[in-house]
């Protein structure tokens, strides 16, 4: 009697992808690799939005960027960046240079910092004597008049209607606070010294969190005027990068660490959140030195963090982005292509600065800048049988979102024991088959109709592994699941060893 087909399937990919895990180990629901590909709410693998340039003309002969953010100043909204040695208004995408006199020092690893305190920007970067302050409009930048006693602040905050500059000059583990309702008034005894240098600080719900190399830190506001606020020791060792932290609207903090990215809810539990990541495959390739450079945002649209990372063993810069989606508790990525110094969110989407001038729009369109995004993604290999159980492969049916054009998405089965071949899967309405959806999953209608297509499976093996790539401009693709088709033919043939006497 023939042995009836029996289906493996893969997707929907909501656990992510996984680094730290062999293929074969992996569920159904989690990828092996990912280039510059996202995963959907529905746990759809997509290929990821592009980029585009947000000023046409590079800022200060293609500086680097170092510093790019959207505030409210005097009731406009205004974005501004820094480019090497100048500060530019850049609201609506042309700059306007407004630095004046003012010292600022250029350098890759002389990043910036800011507040908004009240009506005034200000930002230091731990390089320059000053921090600068700017009010918007047709103003110019000015130096904050603080204090003599401390100068070359690394890291700034706006908490409790003060400004708080911490790592200063000389003095690593010291934190300095302002008078309320004025930054340019410091007291003599308006400061706090820490156990160990300071690597961040972000206020955290009614409280600051002040990050060094060995804790975190929380400041509680008292109500005593005389004590104002009460100093505590909460959770070991911080951030390594102030630009990393991220709060989410939850109440928890999230930051970068050596070893991983944590999260942080304000008392003395740091969990980490980036065992996805561990291991030789991603985050051992890191630049472990450059990890003071990392920044992240928050992107609430997508319920994503964005984090820039020097991906490699001797890269100096920040060149990849890897994204932890909030809602799903997974990663994906990295994003590659990301040759960015600075980030923010600005008209409610990522922006970057890079090192030629330009500040980036990314998830705006499907290439970037004009140049083609290669995208590929690889499933697991999980068994279907168990590991000693050997099948014949047949075919795979995979269930994805028709696009407006025809092209093709190349699909490869590989195994340790099978030579797979590339066939071209077509993205066009051609494959389109009524009686297939998935209620819930599947969207109907127009351009979103969910298609499937089939592609030919080869070979006897225990398990096997799909790979999507795609390399070219305007070819977007999401799919949503593949499913495998197989027979079982037997059990793997153990070799006996006998040993010779």
């Amino acid at each position: 009697m023939a042995i009836a087909a029996s289906t493996l399937q893969y997707g929907p990919w909501s656990k992510g992808v996984r680094y730290d895990q062999p293929a074969e180990d992996l569920g159904t629901n989690a990828l092996y690799t990912m280039t510059n590909c996202r995963i959907g709410q529905a746990g759809e693998v997509e290929k990821r939005k592009g980029f585009a340039k947000f000023n046409s003309s590079s800022l200060n002969s293609d500086a680097t960027i170092t510093a790019v953010g959207q505030v409210t100043l005097a009731g406009t909204e205004k974005t501004f960046a820094i480019a090497g040695n100048k500060f530019y208004d850049i609201t609506g995408g042309s700059g306007t240079d407004r630095s004046a006199s003012i010292t600022i020092t250029a350098g890759n690893d002389n990043v910036f910092e800011w507040a908004l305190a009240g009506s005034t920007l200000v930002l230091t970067n731990g390089t320059d004597t000053d921090s600068i302050t700017w009010a918007g409009g047709t103003n110019n930048i000015a130096n904050l008049d603080d204090d003599s006693r401390f100068t070359k602040g690394k890291h700034i905050t706006y908490f409790d209607g003060r400004l708080w500059i911490g790592n200063v000059n000389g003095a690593a583990y010291q934190l300095w606070r302002s008078s309320v309702g004025d930054i340019t008034v410091w007291g003599s005894t308006d400061y706090y010294n820490f156990d160990h240098d300071i690597t961040g600080i972000a206020p955290l719900g009614n409280a600051l969190a002040v990050h060094t190399d060995q804790g975190i830190h929380i400041l509680t506001p008292t109500g005593n005027a005389t004590v104002p606020y009460s100093v505590q020791r909460r959770a070991p060792a911080g951030t390594v990068s102030g630009r990393g932290i991220v709060n989410l609207p939850s109440g928890l903090q999230l930051f970068p660490r050596l070893d991983g990215f944590y999260a942080w809810d304000g008392s003395g539990k740091v969990t980490k959140i980036s065992q996805a990541l561990d291991g030789s495959r991603f985050w051992e390739s890191l630049n472990k030195a450059k990890l003071n450079l990392v920044h992240g945002l928050f992107y609430p649209t997508s319920n994503e963090i964005w984090w820039f990372i020097p991906y490699g063993a001797s890269q100096a810069t920040n060149n990849y982005v890897i994204i932890y989606n909030t809602l799903l508790n997974c990663w994906f990525g990295p994003y590659t292509a990301m040759a960015r110094d600075s980030s923010a969110l600005v008209d409610d989407l990522p922006h970057a600065g890079g090192f030629d001038g330009h500040i980036y729009t990314h998830d705006t369109n499907d290439n970037d800048a004009g140049t083609a995004i290669p995208a590929a993604f690889e499933t697991g290999a999980p068994p279907p049988q168990g590991a000693d159980v050997r099948v014949r492969w047949l075919y795979a049916r995979h269930y994805f979102d028709a696009q407006s054009s025809a092209y093709d998405v190349q699909v490869v089965q590989q195994s340790p024991k099978i030579n797979g071949v590339t066939q071209a899967l077509l993205m066009g309405e051609a494959f389109a088959v009524l009686g297939s959806f998935t209620i819930g999953t599947d969207k109907l209608g127009g351009s979103n109709q969910a298609l499937y297509g089939d592609t030919d499976l080869q070979g006897w093996d225990n398990s096997t592994q799909l790979k999507y790539t795609n390399n070219a401009s305007d070819e977007p693709f999401t799919f949503r699941r593949v499913n495998l088709q197989y027979k079982p033919i037997g059990r793997l043939r153990r070799r006996k060893i006998v040993g010779v006497e």
